[in-house]
């Protein structure tokens, strides 16, 4: 999400504070809500790590410095949930979304889920687990309002680390409890945004998981991964798979191709296989973004071009759920959210489970009668 990012800020910054005054008096009253749970094997586990990473032209940090960014890390554990559910956003970025996307106060506050933070890591019984770079819509949510499909992924085994950037997103929590607001993010620069991504992306990959995987004795690859994203996140996926020996594939969920894969020439080519997975919008003769039409044609590597009929820009992350909450909220398209919850569930694992996994699925190979609104394109 780019258009959406943070024209409101101002006014949410004073309903995050009601709002997290209102939970807390209200406690007992409040009537909540469960996450879609993941369907795999095993329990999820969440960490949050900071990664410092020196930038000194971070287009929207004060005075173009930041001095680090947030890893959230989904992942599989034999531990049960334990106690009543918790709330899966922080409050703050629960206030955010409300106000931005037409939620009544409180809606999104009160879901929650069994997502266990600090669990143990499950004990894999060969190498380590198959592990996913994942980056958020541009302005949010942030990771954490990705996690129906990041926690579906990790019960089945999945590692997912996802890169939230401090003050492009509305808000974000560090592990050691410092909160950074973002800042408004509409006037901004969508390439120098972008640019700050694959320079996250890169110093993760090739500066810091290693060492993070070393020291911490974390269970990940730090070779052979995927990468995805959510609209500009997924678009700097791409590129990134593109750039990155240690990078075996990209999935772009409805994300506008900037950089190189943007180009109609053969320098958009990954060369790696690629797979898009977009909002109706992106069909042929419907579409403004014509990256979406010129890319699939430099490809020679695998590549697939997905279409989900009734879908909006918005039903590519947890919003596509928020909106079965409250009718008219959530900007999204007519789609029933819990269906566009099992296509992301479906479709995003069956490409990493091929291109990681080599485990093929048939649902990859043209349109399936389990999905009817699933159309392939370029096959």
């Amino acid at each position: 999400m780019w258009s959406n990012s943070a024209n409101h800020w101002v006014a949410s910054c004073s309903k995050i504070i009601a709002t997290t005054v209102l939970i807390i008096l209200n406690a007992s009253i409040v009537h909540t809500t469960a996450l879609p749970p993941p369907t795999g094997p095993y329990q999820v586990g969440m960490r949050k790590y900071t990664i410092e990473h020196y930038n000194d032209h971070d287009s929207l940090a004060p005075n173009n410095l930041s001095t680090a960014f947030l890893a959230t890390v989904y992942y599989p554990t034999a531990q049960t949930p334990e106690g009543a559910p918790k709330p899966y956003l922080n409050p703050e970025t629960a206030a955010y979304f409300e106000d931005s996307w037409g939620y009544t106060n409180g809606t999104l506050a009160s879901i929650t889920s069994t997502i266990q933070p600090d669990a143990p890591f499950l004990e894999p019984d060969g190498p380590p687990y198959p592990t996913l770079l994942f980056g958020p819509g541009g302005g949010g949510p942030p990771v954490e309002g990705n996690t129906i499909l990041l926690a579906e992924l990790a019960s089945y085994g999945y590692a997912v680390i996802g890169l939230d950037h401090p003050f492009e997103q509305p808000f974000i929590r560090y592990p050691n409890g410092t909160g950074v607001f973002g800042v408004d993010t509409s006037n901004a620069s969508a390439q120098l945004v972008y640019d700050t991504r694959l320079e996250d992306n890169a110093v993760f990959l090739e500066q810091r998981l290693s060492r993070l995987a070393r020291e911490l004795k974390l269970p990940f690859r730090t070779t052979h991964l995927g990468a995805l994203g959510y609209s500009i996140g997924g678009a700097a996926a791409v590129e990134s798979a593109q750039d990155s020996g240690r990078l075996v594939s990209g999935l772009n969920m409805d994300g506008t191709f900037l950089g190189k894969p943007a180009l109609n020439s053969s320098a958009a080519d990954v060369r790696k296989p690629v797979f898009m997975l977009g909002n109706e919008g992106h069909a042929p003769g419907l579409t403004g973004d014509l990256t979406w039409d010129s890319f699939p044609l430099w490809q020679t590597s695998y590549e697939r071009k997905v279409i989900v009929i009734g879908t909006g820009h918005l039903d590519f992350c947890d919003n596509t759920f928020w909106k079965t909450l409250e009718s008219g909220a959530g900007h999204a398209g007519t789609i029933d959210g819990l269906e566009q919850v099992k296509i992301m569930n479906a479709y995003v694992r069956a490409f990493f489970d091929l291109t990681l996994l080599g485990r093929n699925s048939p649902i990859l190979d043209g349109p399936s009668p389990e999905f009817p609104e699933v159309e392939y394109y370029d096959l």
